[in-house]
């Protein structure tokens, strides 16, 4: 019985290390990399701008909390985004490319950062904590099928040391993002 499932396990592993190393599955890399270098840069270029005088396409929350038992803590949420046009309403709306959240809870710290593609889906998420006392990262890389896909989406995956979030999660946290500054930007009630 316990080989048995021992062997189950390693199939599964195989299976999945061999999703996350498809040709597909490297080039979905490949392409999100790119996607994020670019987002990256023209965060860079908007803030050089915003000190400049131009309005920067970037919204920040603040929120500060008193959590019980573990004392104050203090969520930053940062939305980079663009103007879109819908041509059959006649109006503009934003569009989130890319999220920033910091929080923490008591001594632990936690950074996440969101990549949408231009059709607004979820195609890169990356977390820093230190849970366990110490830094650890990961990074979910997503896709379709056809892009070499297995789990939720899920293209390709490192972790600094065990997965601190499943892909579902990351998906619908992403989402619930999205949903806030399309409430808060788009007034879309």
């Amino acid at each position: 019985m316990k080989r048995t499932f021992l062997i189950a396990i390693g199939l599964c592993c195989l299976l999945t290390a061999g999703a996350q190393s498809s040709p597909a599955a490297k080039a979905r890399v490949a392409e999100i990399r790119k996607l994020y270098t670019q987002a990256k840069q023209d965060i860079a270029n908007s803030e050089k701008k915003a000190k400049e005088g131009t309005p920067a396409n970037e919204t920040v929350v603040n929120s500060n909390y008193m959590l019980p038992g573990s004392g104050p803590g203090k969520c930053v949420t940062h939305y980079y985004y663009t103007l879109q046009e819908d041509e059959n309403l006649g109006r503009y709306f934003f569009t989130p490319y890319f999220i920033t959240n910091s929080y923490n809870v008591a001594a632990h710290t936690y950074y996440q950062e969101f990549l949408y593609d231009k059709e607004g889906d979820l195609v890169f998420y990356y977390e820093k904590n230190n849970q366990s006392g110490k830094d650890e990262e990961t990074r979910m890389y997503f896709g379709s099928n056809a892009q070499g896909a297995g789990e939720e989406g899920l293209v390709h995956e490192i972790n600094s040391a065990s997965r601190t979030i499943e892909p579902t999660f990351a998906i619908r946290i992403g989402a619930e993002l999205t949903n806030a500054f399309h409430l808060l930007m788009n007034r879309e009630f």
